[in-house]
């Protein structure tokens, strides 16, 4: 283990538990030593009251808020001079002119950190634009949204109301975020209103939530297993819909986070779910890819066997070999489309119960939705329960029996999890 290994790990045993005092960026040694020497000028002059302590120098808000301080009692003294009630010193104009140019730099450097922030934002979105899939975009985007300038992140779903973490990326210390990963996915959240992320979800907005370890409605759990104090978050936006969320935050900065950082994350999710929506695509594409190379291989083993063995013996040898999907005509396939659904099926559900009726196998579902073949497994008994079927084909049947109704839509995100 290195060193800076070392302290990370040293800094997560030693976590004392307390608030932090940093809102926004730290300060650097050199700035803070300037702000700290004008305050102590002032206090010379000035009364201690009305001045604050040197230790509240920490950050560009702290800064400029105490040479606000500074400038309100030189102001003052000044005032008072100018009604015959005391003369202004040299060293009150001079600490005044100080004050002023201080504070000037103090904001351009605000400033060009923002601008460097919002570099890093399209640096890690041209990163994203390189996935080739779904799942390599979701592998890669925790640890580029940490490149943005936190420590830590989790990327998670939303499905049904429930928050379901996803990955989670902590820089230097892996152990901690499968930990953080293991306790959010053991206890999924309802985003029923309690929860501070259900805003995200009404207002489509990113947020901000300082003092978490005392503050009610946060994911309790994971709150607990990342000591964190102040994080934000923001929406992944499909077609509109909420699809998930980035969280992150300054854990070994020890740093609260500002609206910079909210505009800094709010922009990288957008071009995050605009980058989800484009592999999306691919996948969609590499299945039917998939779904041609297999015909392909058919229709040239079929016209292997016909030379060999004559057209029907060459039909009954591929049909013994593997099975295939029943031809639909395009008028089933339109009342397949429309055929009205049980309202106690999710939107994924008629999808499968649709693509069962089709005659497509659990494998061939799987490649067509992009998800995993035991997610179709899952998806086709929950279907039979519902329906009360005993098998696949009389749950297709009882679908069949009811009629012609309004067609369902996929619900954006369900594809990329």
């Amino acid at each position: 283990m290195d060193g800076e290994q070392t302290r990370v790990a040293m800094m997560r045993r030693r976590d004392s538990g307390g608030a932090w005092p940093v809102q926004g960026h730290r300060l650097s040694k050199p700035q803070a030593d300037e702000v700290v020497e004008l305050l102590l000028a002032a206090r010379r002059e000035f009364s201690f009251d009305a001045l604050p302590h040197p230790e509240h120098v920490v950050d560009y808000p702290s800064a400029r808020a105490v040479l606000g301080s500074i400038w309100t009692s030189a102001v003052a003294a000044v005032s008072t001079a100018a009604t015959g009630e005391g003369s202004v010193s040299a060293d009150i104009v001079a600490l005044l002119q100080s004050v002023r140019e201080v504070d000037e730099r103090i904001l351009v450097a605000q400033v060009r950190y923002r601008d460097q922030a919002f570099r890093r934002v399209r640096d890690a979105l041209s990163l994203l634009g390189e996935a080739k899939s779904s799942k390599a975009l979701v592998d890669l985007a925790p640890a580029t949204a940490c490149s943005l300038g936190f420590d830590r992140s989790i990327i998670s779903r939303v499905e049904d109301s429930l928050w379901i973490p996803e990955r989670v990326h902590v820089e230097q210390d892996h152990q901690w975020a499968e930990e953080i990963l293991e306790v959010g996915r053991a206890q999924p959240q309802v985003l029923n209103g309690t929860l501070v992320e259900t805003e995200m979800v009404r207002r489509r907005m990113p947020i901000l939530v300082d003092q978490v370890q005392d503050r009610p409605g946060v994911h309790r759990p994971i709150a607990d297993a990342s000591m964190s104090r102040s994080y934000s978050a923001a929406p992944i936006l499909l077609e509109g819909e909420v699809a998930g969320f980035v969280h992150v935050d300054c854990y070994y900065q020890q740093r609260n986070l500002d609206e910079s950082d909210r505009q800094v994350l709010a922009m990288y999710t957008e071009g995050l779910g605009q980058a989800l929506s484009r592999t999306m695509v691919l996948d969609r594409l590499d299945g039917l890819r998939t779904d041609m190379d297999d015909l392909a291989r058919r229709v040239t083993e079929v016209g292997r066997d016909c030379g060999a063995q004559g057209l029907w013996g060459s039909d009954t040898a591929v049909l013994a070999a593997e099975p295939r999907r029943p031809r639909v005509t395009a008028g089933v396939e339109q009342f397949l489309q429309n055929a009205p659904v049980d309202p106690t099926l999710t939107r994924r559900e008629v999808e499968v119960l649709r693509l069962m009726a089709a005659g497509d196998t659990n494998a061939r579902i799987a490649r067509r939705l992009v998800i995993s073949e035991g997610t179709v497994k899952s998806h086709v008994k929950h279907i039979l329960r519902k329906l009360g079927a005993a098998n696949r084909a009389e749950a297709v049947s009882h679908w069949l029996r009811m009629g012609q109704g309004p067609r369902e839509h996929a619900r954006p995100g369900e594809s990329w999890r």
